[in-house]
């Protein structure tokens, strides 16, 4: 089974050799790699370059492409540039930051081969901290091992939206070619822009399959906590915060498990407002602004709580 792994880069020129190395490391290399350079104006594209020109013969049969856009768009304009470039039967999106395991590829491969799978996320490891996420105790109602490590999961579009699920964030999905087709990255967000993207692939899935869906533990993937980093930001002015595209797009869904997504992000997405805004004023800016997403919280406040009755 093929795979293809997709690396938007930009400014990381001090995480990409270690990135790199985390593939070559790799029991079962990847049959593409595709690094998709976002105009960086550090050296990454060159340190890129220079770690793959020395290490050539290891990498084997792999094809490797680097595509270097002309102008800074953005992680999800990068992300669907490489997919177009790919034709892999697995396709993963791995961050110029983050590591896999040595045995993600190969395990991947096994899982999705022997149990048929669509559709697999990962869980995190986060560093240097080393915190795992999720937990899965409060997932236990939407999970069924099927292997050691690895759970089939439940109703998956009401598992996604529970605020203990963690899917695209970082690089932890992997999927099956196929599904993807026809969805793209909205290219102008950066935040929460894996969620919006992997949740619209996952409900192509549910709704034509429905599918397999996976949940993976083990620790395959590590996600290093960057300085400076989206989810670290502080803001000086609330219209700096940006909305999730989740919230845009279905602010006026009937669907039910659109609406719990978009109240689950939501919730966190005031909360990283007013912890990163760096004013009282500027928070209370930011909440009066923001009052017409107010009702469908309480909506979705509702929902939730007649899901659990």
């Amino acid at each position: 089974m093929t795979h293809a792994v997709i690396i938007p880069l930009f400014n990381k020129a001090a995480y990409i050799a270690q990135t790199l190395q985390s593939l070559l490391r790799q029991h079962k290399l990847p049959e593409e790699l595709i690094i998709v350079d976002d105009a960086s104006t550090d050296h990454g594209l060159s340190i890129t370059r220079e770690f793959l020109h020395h290490h050539t013969t290891e990498f084997g049969a792999c094809r490797i492409q680097i595509i270097e856009l002309p102008e800074n768009k953005g992680p999800g304009h990068a992300r669907n540039v490489g997919f177009a470039a790919s034709s892999s039967t697995l396709v993963s999106f791995l961050d110029a930051d983050d590591e896999y395991h040595p045995r993600l590829l190969e395990m991947a491969a096994e899982a999705f081969s022997r149990h048929e799978l669509d559709f697999m996320v990962l869980n995190i490891t986060f560093m240097p901290g080393r915190e795992i996420y999720p937990d899965l105790d409060p997932l236990k109602q939407y999970i069924e091992p099927i292997a050691p490590d690895l759970y089939l999961i439940q109703d998956p579009l009401r598992a996604v939206s529970s605020p203990h699920f963690i899917m695209g964030v970082g690089s932890n999905v992997i999927t099956r070619r196929k599904w993807i087709n026809g969805h793209y990255y909205s290219a102008e967000a950066q935040l929460n822009e894996g969620i919006d993207f992997w949740y619209r692939v996952l409900k192509g899935i549910v709704n034509n399959v429905p599918g397999k869906i996976a949940l993976q533990t083990g620790a395959y993937l590590y996600v290093n906590e960057v300085p400076g980093s989206l989810s670290r930001k502080n803001y000086t002015h609330f219209k700096q915060v940006e909305l999730p595209p989740v919230i845009s797009r279905y602010i006026n869904s009937s669907d039910k498990h659109d609406r719990l997504l978009m109240g689950m992000i939501g919730e966190r997405w005031y909360k990283h407002a007013l912890q990163n805004l760096t004013s009282n004023h500027q928070k209370m800016c930011f909440v009066w602004y923001h009052r017409r997403f107010l009702k469908p919280y309480l909506g979705y406040l509702l929902l939730k709580m007649n899901f659990k009755s």
